[in-house]
């Protein structure tokens, strides 16, 4: 029998047959009811010196994480790596064998052993061979071990190089199975587009109430809307009324087949004629108004009774800014202004009419040009229409240019009057169609520049109009996915025009620093993303992505913000990562404990592929600002195409290509 030398041999339950060979080893047979470490290379030899023998010291390790708590490694996964190392001679060949035990209440290994494989009849895993002195490891396969059980393992080297048994087992360790539960992200996208056709920079224009709209018949008490002269030589009168609707139907015919029929060319703003009659509409630099209504011209006696003839007019105005020097071909900014006027009635009595139209403003140093009217075939530039001269042949459009000249910015008021005529009287009467509205809101007052930044150096914008940045999520969907989430789920939704939450830009002359000067979006964006910060090791070429933006009065580094923290610790955490076997999801931050957002942090903070950070905002300050003429505290909001037809957040959104 071989002499059991080894302190920490179990007591041996069967029996070992040893036959003595001429090389001075023994070669073992195994019992079925022996605690040695089983045959499982085949008959081998055992090493008559046990200095000879393979030996595994060391109890194995399991993972991953490969971490232990209180002496047990922890797993999350049931198909563990199970890992050990076998001494033996320098550049032999070892093998490991790894048998699994069941574990009684107190974490004990019991005597029931797990069958992990139907390769061999011990249902032991056996390593590949690696060399002597080197970590041999297995995987258990599925199914074999359960969620939430506590489990040892020993394991037992062989030689292979000399066909030697280790002749015990390794001490046991204990490993516990937790696996996390399924990763549920809260946005799934796939890995970006190679090409896009979103327009970062394209502004859809919003449809509006005008605050001032002049004088309106029936919108106080009746009649509200007439404005009449004083009576002319013979007693009579001409008063003019603006209405919203057509006085009649006929009118509202007329006036429609000439708005279809008109030519193009004519118009300031390009897309105003696709745009339905009877309301208002605007972005950054243009306004189409047409709203504006009906101006009835009445021909009557003293008392304004009876009316002896009137006439109809149709009116659609525009206006357009520009908002660089490339537009104008001058250094200086410029607007221009354009009022249509279509006859749709004109009754014998009043035998003719004759309109003014006069545009105002209180700019303090503009200059304006003459206003100049033309047919739509250019060949009639008086505002003068005959007796049954209607219909879109005779139509005609008023057109002004105004000129800024000075330096900084300056917003002014516009405001327009409609002056009439009947060749058949000498009286003129003359109305307001309204101004550039109420002191509170000024939703058509223009604001001039040269200021804005960039090669764009003057131009002028309607402050009231909030432009858009609109995030390509076809080529950063990672990023957008992430603005998306946080717009949705922090209480101030940053930047969402669903929730009507503007950004504010920080911009040159903000004077914010607390240390005097101006604030930077650098000095933001270090409280939110210190150098200390590391990206999850999860995202691929990762790096600290920050929202709301540093550039806006919003962020969570922005000094005396409303959403000002202390670090960017308080903001809510989140990651991004290519999903096992699908798309990318956008999960909560799983390091250093972090227990996932609460929702009510005042930021946000995101490990995001470096490109997609860059690229998402890279051309906000080249372009947008510039083209947008934002100044500092300009509101703007950010859209996230690719995610914005998901209602919210309550469930996982999934990403959809845009074009």
């Amino acid at each position: 029998m071989l002499v059991l030398t080894r302190q920490r041999r179990q007591t041996v339950l069967g029996t070992i047959l040893a036959v003595v060979l001429g090389s001075g080893a023994t070669v073992t047979s195994y019992a079925a009811d022996s605690d040695s470490p089983p045959p499982v290379h085949g008959p081998g030899a055992r090493a008559a010196a046990a200095a000879a023998a393979p030996n595994t010291p060391n109890a194995p390790e399991a993972g991953p994480p490969f971490t232990k708590t209180d002496g047990v490694w922890q797993v999350n996964t049931t198909t563990p790596t199970l890992r050990n190392t076998v001494t033996a001679t320098s550049g032999h060949k070892t093998t490991s064998t790894f048998e699994v035990h069941t574990t009684d209440a107190n974490g004990k290994p019991t005597s029931t052993v797990v069958k992990l494989t139907d390769e061999n009849q011990w249902g032991v895993l056996v390593s590949g061979e690696v060399d002597a002195g080197k970590p041999a490891s297995v995987t258990v396969p599925a199914g074999k071990l359960k969620n939430g059980v506590t489990y040892a393992v020993r394991s037992s080297g062989y030689d292979a190089t000399s066909n030697v048994y280790e002749d015990d087992w390794s001490p046991y360790s204990t490993f516990k199975i937790t696996v996390p539960p399924a990763e549920k992200p809260y946005v799934t996208f796939p890995a970006p587009q190679a090409t896009s056709s979103i327009d970062s920079l394209a502004q859809t224009p919003i449809e509006f109430t005008r605050t001032d709209p002049g004088p309106v018949a029936g919108a106080r008490s009746k009649d509200a809307g007439r404005k009449c002269s004083d009576p002319d030589s013979k007693g009579r009168k001409v008063c003019i009324e603006i209405s919203r609707d057509a006085p009649t139907p006929e009118d509202a015919a007329v006036a429609r087949r000439a708005a279809r029929d008109a030519p193009r060319a004519a118009d300031l703003v390009a897309w105003c004629a696709s745009k339905p009659d009877g309301k208002d509409y605007m972005n950054r630099t243009e306004a189409c108004l047409k709203n504006v209504g009906y101006a009835t011209l009445i021909f009557v006696d003293a008392d304004e009774i009876p009316k002896f003839g009137t006439a109809t007019f149709a009116l659609y105005q525009q206006i357009k800014l520009y908002n660089k020097q490339a537009d104008t071909g001058t250094p200086r900014a410029e607007f221009d202004q354009q009022l249509t006027v279509i006859p749709t009635q004109i009754d014998d009595a009043t035998e003719g009419v004759h309109l003014t139209w006069v545009p105002s403003d209180n700019c303090q140093d503009c200059t304006r040009s003459q206003v100049k009217w033309a047919s739509n075939d250019g060949l009639n530039t008086t505002p003068h229409w005959a007796v049954g001269e209607v219909g879109s042949q005779y139509a005609m459009t008023a057109k002004v240019q105004t000129i800024w000249n000075r330096t900084g910015k300056e917003q002014f008021d516009l405001g327009w009057l409609l002056r009439g005529s009947v060749d058949a009287g000498d009286a003129h009467a003359e109305t307001s169609l309204g101004s550039s509205g109420d002191v509170r809101v000024r939703e058509l007052a223009p604001r001039c520049d040269d200021i804005a930044g960039g090669n764009i150096k003057t131009g002028c914008v309607f402050p009231y109009f909030k432009p858009t940045w609109t995030v390509d999520t076809n080529l950063y969907p990672a990023a957008g996915a992430y603005y998306w989430l946080l717009q949705e789920k922090l209480p101030s939704h940053p930047g969402s025009r669903k929730w009507d939450s503007l950004v504010t830009y920080l911009g040159p002359g903000n004077n914010a620093d607390p240390n005097g000067g101006d604030w930077t979006n650098t000095k933001s964006r270090r409280k939110v993303c210190p150098s200390s910060w590391t990206p999850n090791s999860a995202t691929p070429s990762g790096s600290c992505d920050e929202y709301a933006p540093a550039s806006t009065y919003q962020s969570g580094g922005m000094p005396g913000g409303p959403n000002q923290v202390n670090s960017g610790n308080e903001c809510a955490q989140l990651y991004t990562k290519p999903m096992t076997g699908g798309p990318w999801g956008l999960l909560a931050e799983n390091r250093n404990g972090y227990p996932g957002p609460k929702w009510n942090e005042k930021c946000g903070r995101a490990s995001v592929p470096e490109d997609q950070n860059e690229g998402a905002f890279r051309d906000l300050g080249i372009k947008f600002v510039p083209q947008m003429r934002l100044l500092d505290k300009d509101g703007f909001f950010i859209s996230n195409p690719g995610f914005e037809h998901c209602k919210n957040a309550d469930t996982v959104c999934a990403w959809k290509k845009v074009g």
